[in-house]
């Protein structure tokens, strides 16, 4: 009996994490400011996105296909509650952000994350 060996989303999440920290190092060699913004916006994507993914892939074959169900509305459940707390938390510990840095990093990685988790997927 063959199963379908888990994605290995791991590597995706640490390549989006690598692409982040290069953004933001060269943002940060200009302003400290928009790089600490785009700092934030990235990992607020990025953290809530792990999350669901290690959710959403703990259990694997028919014959766990309720544990499957439960563990991805966990993930994603905790995915919203985790990006609209951390983004919560973020405007009210501090006032002064580059909501124009933070938000478009927050953007920009979600097609990034989409392209690297349909790679892990392939393989």
């Amino acid at each position: 009996m063959t199963t379908i060996p888990k994605p290995e989303l791991l590597k995706a999440t640490l390549y989006q994490i690598a692409a982040l920290l290069l953004v933001v190092a060269f943002i940060g060699m200009t302003d400290k400011l928009m790089a600490v913004s785009a700092l934030m916006g990235g990992l607020i994507q990025i953290l809530p996105q792990a999350w669901f993914s290690w959710q959403a892939f703990k259990y694997a074959g028919a014959s766990n296909v309720d544990k499957v169900v439960q563990s991805m509305y966990r993930g994603e459940l905790g995915k919203v509650v985790m990006t609209a707390t951390l983004f919560a938390i973020l405007f009210t510990v501090d006032k002064q952000w580059n909501y124009i840095a933070l938000f478009t990093t927050f953007l920009l990685m979600i097609p990034l994350q989409w392209f690297l988790t349909q790679k892990a997927l392939r393989h």
